[in-house]
């Protein structure tokens, strides 16, 4: 026992000596006394200046401390900031005893008024470069992958770090500056805020940080919190319960932004993954939620991201962002929408697995591809329900009444000409393949169904390669390009449409069913220009159509007929209830397009009473007609609800059609028709009252003829006797 009572007391003198022996150095040794000393320690390794202004604290039992004010270091040489760093105060306390087992139990870390200046000149030099050992850099493998470790595996943890406990840190107003004069980008961070509560590895603890950022004329705050996990020994780290408040505002914004986000964060880099779940974003009155996954770290890192959306208004969202809402013609669009995506991203590829966006009563599913980020070569499938185009375009302009007239010598010229607004080099950029196919769409007041489009863009040509559809009873086929690899674009479209109800189309479409009946229409034009005058100045083409069982609507040629000739017979025109239209049972005809004028020569129409030829043109350019119809009737006008002209019946009777598109005149010269047919009338009655005459004259002469040879016979006989 005496020897265990003497080791007792040896260690107590040796305590009693180290604690003397302590309090001594603390006594008569002052840290400050040396500051000089480590400033030239520092100049000599660094080759930079270190000035400590403020005072040096340091303690060493029960704990190892450092208390240290206001110091800078100065910066590179060439650059224009006085000094690379200036802290305000460090306080670090370091427990001592563990320490003596290998234990590192930091009790406090406390950092105020950091002050860091990062700078990049024109020839790529940092500020920080003669202060990194270059040839340790160059020495490391480049792309060598960490060491993969087993689960809980220590030996990943360095031995000092191993019992890591830090009662807390903190970081208050600390300030970031960053000049890279290569890119011309400046950006400060100031302030920057971080407090962490009790840190152990493998356990989580309470972070708070804030900071706010400004780069060129955009300023951005960030408030977060949430629990910070490092757990070395299986490489995971996580932030569980992240809520961040975010806001930015700036001359580069439409206006000022603001959203929270909450999320788990995750990196088992273990496993090669990071994960982002849990994902929420608040904006715009709008609530976004998802998740993004990344894996395959060290290699080639493949993405997975789904987003989904709340209901919200597009255009309450425009509003919010200070940009202008589109006037649509139905003041209702553009007020719910939703959207539903997931995609993967692996090297230059993404690929839209799922995409679900509803907007007011339309809702668009589809696939995606992308390759190539750098220059997009896109290839999609996508199918729309139903929409109606014309709700979004910006509401028509009501009519000024101020049409070309009948007057011929007027030359209308109402086609805009100001240059489109094409993104041409955009356009020769795109790089686009898919299929579109749309329920039922609405454009231009015609309605269509089961539409379905092959859509190609490639090296300047935009084309839709097939375009199919249902429309009034009938099909449409056809295609249609747009070419800008040269300055002026270039257009062309086929189509070809069967059995289409001519009258609902028409309808529809210009809203006046001005021909009825089933129709067969196909064509194939060009055009090239930069404005709307220029397109229609270059309108080429050709086609043919053909119309059955059907009517011309804002025309009765039978009615025509009968008040021209009520003019020319002095009479008045009869009133009749007879609609404004022509019945036929067919029209047909062709026609060629050239430089924007509409040129038909062989329109044929039948019906029980009329043959109509027609031929002439429609100058677009100019927006007016010039057309004749030879008319003839080939039946009896009784029954059509007025007199019967049936001493006109096959009679050439030719219509005019002249004036603006918009108020065409209708005309018919039938005095040259009747004086004719009066001349034909008083020839004939004249034959008929002078051939009786003339053959009662031929008669008597030829019996005067008779008597008078027998007389003459007569008279030769006696004279031979």
């Amino acid at each position: 026992m005496k020897w265990i009572k003497r080791g007792l007391l040896a260690l107590f003198a040796l305590l009693v000596l180290f604690v003397v022996l302590v309090g001594f150095l603390l006594v008569t040794v002052d840290p400050n006394d040396y500051k000089d000393r480590i400033s030239e320690v520092v100049e000599e390794q660094t080759g930079r200046t270190l000035v400590i202004s403020g005072d040096i604290g340091l303690s060493v039992f029960p704990r190892l401390g450092l208390d240290l004010g206001e110091a800078t270091l100065s910066n590179a040489e060439g650059f224009e900031e006085a000094h690379f760093a200036r802290v305000g105060e460090v306080d670090v306390a370091v427990a001592l005893l563990p320490l003596l087992r290998r234990e590192l139990q930091v009790q406090q870390v406390r950092l105020v008024g950091l002050e860091l200046n990062l700078a990049r000149d024109a020839d790529g030099r940092a500020n920080w470069d003669d202060l990194v050992d270059a040839e340790a850099i160059a020495e490391q493998p480049e792309g060598e992958a960490s060491p993969v470790t087993r689960s809980g595996d220590d030996s990943a943890v360095p031995e000092f770090l191993r019992g890591l406990d830090v009662a807390g840190i903190q970081v208050r107003d600390a300030r970031l500056n960053w000049r890279d004069d290569q890119s011309g980008t400046r950006m400060s961070v100031d302030p920057f805020n971080l407090e962490l509560g009790r840190l152990r590895l493998a356990e989580e603890t309470p972070l708070e940080l804030s900071m706010r950022t400004r780069m060129d004329d955009l300023e951005t705050g960030v408030e977060l919190q949430g629990l910070l996990l490092l757990d070395v020994s299986n490489q995971r780290y996580a932030l569980r319960r992240m809520v961040a408040q975010l806001d930015a505002t700036g001359d580069a914004l439409p206006a000022p932004i603001e959203a929270r986000v909450e999320a788990d964060l995750i990196a088992d880099l273990r496993n090669d993954l990071a994960k982002v779940e849990r994902l929420t974003v608040n904006a715009f009155d709008t609530q976004f939620t998802g998740l993004v996954e990344v894996a395959e770290l060290s290699t080639e890192p493949r993405i997975h991201g789904e987003l989904r959306s709340g209901r919200f208004s597009p255009r309450r969202m425009m509003e919010a962002l200070a940009i202008e809402t589109p006037e649509t013609a139905n003041p209702d669009v553009l007020t719910n929408a939703a959207m539903d995506l997931a995609l993967t991203l692996q090297g230059d590829v993404l690929n839209l697995t799922q995409l679900i966006v509803t907007l007011d009563d339309s809702t668009l599913t589809g696939q995606a591809t992308v390759k190539n980020l750098a220059s997009p070569d896109v290839s999609m499938a996508m199918q729309l329900d139903r929409i109606n185009l014309d709700h979004y375009l910006p509401p028509t302009a009501d009519p000024d009444g101020n049409g070309g007239g009948s007057d011929d010598t007027q030359a209308r010229d109402g086609w805009p000409d100001e240059p489109l607004e094409l993104p041409v080099d955009s356009l020769r950029e795109l790089k686009v393949t898919g299929d579109l196919s749309v329920g039922n769409l609405t454009v231009a007041g015609l309605s269509l169904q089961d539409v379905n489009l092959e859509l190609r863009a490639r090296d300047g040509r935009l084309d839709v390669e097939s375009i199919r559809a249902a429309l009034y009873e009938g099909q449409l086929d056809g295609s249609l390009g747009l070419d800008v690899r040269q300055d002026t674009p270039r257009i062309q479209a086929r189509q070809a449409l069967e059995g289409i109800r001519f009258g609902g189309l028409l309808e529809d479409l210009t809203g006046e069913a001005m021909v009825t009946g089933g129709a067969d229409v196909n064509f194939h034009i060009t055009s090239r220009g930069n404005s709307v005058k220029a397109l229609i100045n270059g309108l080429n083409g050709n086609g043919q159509m053909r119309v059955a069982d059907g009517a011309v609507k804002g025309i009765n040629v039978a009615q025509i007929i009968r008040d021209a000739e009520a003019r020319v017979r002095g009479r008045s025109p009869e009133e009749t209830d007879e609609p404004r239209q022509t019945d036929f049972t067919e029209i047909t005809g062709s026609f060629n397009i050239n430089d924007g004028v509409v040129k038909n020569d062989d329109l044929q129409a039948a019906s029980p009473l009329l043959r109509i030829r027609g031929r002439g043109e429609a100058d677009l350019n100019r927006e007016r007609l010039d057309y004749r119809l030879d008319t003839s009737l080939v039946g009896t006008l009784e029954g059509q609800g007025g007199r019967d002209l049936s001493d006109l019946r096959n009679v050439n009777l030719p219509i005019t059609i002249r004036g603006s598109f918009s108020e065409p005149s209708f005309g018919l010269d039938l005095r040259s028709v009747f004086e004719s047919r009066v001349r034909e009338e008083a020839e004939e009655r004249v034959r008929e009252q002078v051939d009786p005459v003339i053959e009662e004259q031929r008669e008597r002469l030829r019996e005067e003829g008779g008597r008078l040879q027998e007389e003459l016979g007569d008279r030769l006989l006696d004279r031979l006797r």
